[in-house]
């Protein structure tokens, strides 16, 4: 899948980040692990404050959204509970947080100075590409993905496999192990282009799905494992946004 952009065209360094995108999987790493039930408050936090604002906690984020807690959290394999909320948030059998609370929450914990731009369509994997290199040119940008897990490779995929994937655009034989019954939230932070293959940087709320959470996943994986995304930007790129989005061939 060939771009304009300057990539990894190697496998042999790491991925291009989106923009803070680095310093967005930093901030999510310090707030390892997710607490049960909120893994879109858990993204939302490492974006609110990596674009600068003091936000208490997951918590939060979760009572701003009207996040809904599992009554069984279904957690990866070696994954430790963690249930130590700071606020009283309800418990239902259809539990979760809707991409329109978590929207509205990033929009009311930072003043209104970020806005989360929807997008959503067919997520095929030209259209994610070009999603992803339509929002280079922002300064600062925090992909929020809803994923279906079970559409993923195994976290644990070698990264020898991984590498010949971007030569060969082959992807590796190995599945995903986690397979919750309802869906998933994570941060797409960066690509790493090859010759035939493109890989997508994933940051996660779990701590064992990866490299202390971050993981690559081959493009084409990550576009069937797609339900909806949140575009976060400044507010002043919101219209810039929308229209990666467009350019996509996605809608908000």
């Amino acid at each position: 899948m060939s771009s304009g952009i300057d990539g990894d065209r190697t496998g042999l360094s790491g991925p291009r980040w989106l923009p803070g995108g680095e310093h967005l999987v930093a901030v999510a790493r310090a707030e390892l692990p997710q607490k049960d039930g909120l893994a879109g408050p858990f993204a939302a936090l490492a974006a609110l404050r990596a674009a600068g604002f003091d936000i208490a906690d997951q918590d939060e984020v979760a009572a701003s959204a009207g996040t809904v807690l599992p009554a069984a959290p279904e957690l990866p394999a070696g994954e430790v509970s963690r249930v130590d909320y700071r606020l009283p948030l309800p418990v239902a059998e259809r539990a979760g947080t809707t991409p329109e609370g978590l929207a509205r929450a990033i929009e009311e914990l930072s003043g209104g100075r970020l806005a989360a731009v929807p997008a959503t369509g067919n997520w095929a994997p030209q259209s994610l590409f070009m999603l992803l290199a339509a929002l280079w040119p922002l300064p600062r940008v925090a992909l929020i993905a809803e994923v279906d897990p079970a559409e993923f490779g195994a976290h644990d995929t070698p990264a020898r496999a991984l590498l010949d994937y971007l030569d060969t655009g082959v992807p590796p034989l190995w599945s995903s192990r986690w397979r919750p019954s309802t869906g998933h939230v994570v941060l797409v932070t960066g690509m790493r282009i090859g010759t035939e293959g493109t890989l997508v940087s994933i940051m996660d709320g779990y701590s064992s799905l990866g490299d202390n959470g971050l993981r690559e996943q081959p493009i084409e994986w990550l576009a069937a494992a797609l339900s909806r995304v949140l575009v976060v930007v400044d507010v002043v790129d919101a219209e810039s946004a929308d229209a990666a989005v467009k350019t996509a061939g996605l809608w908000s």
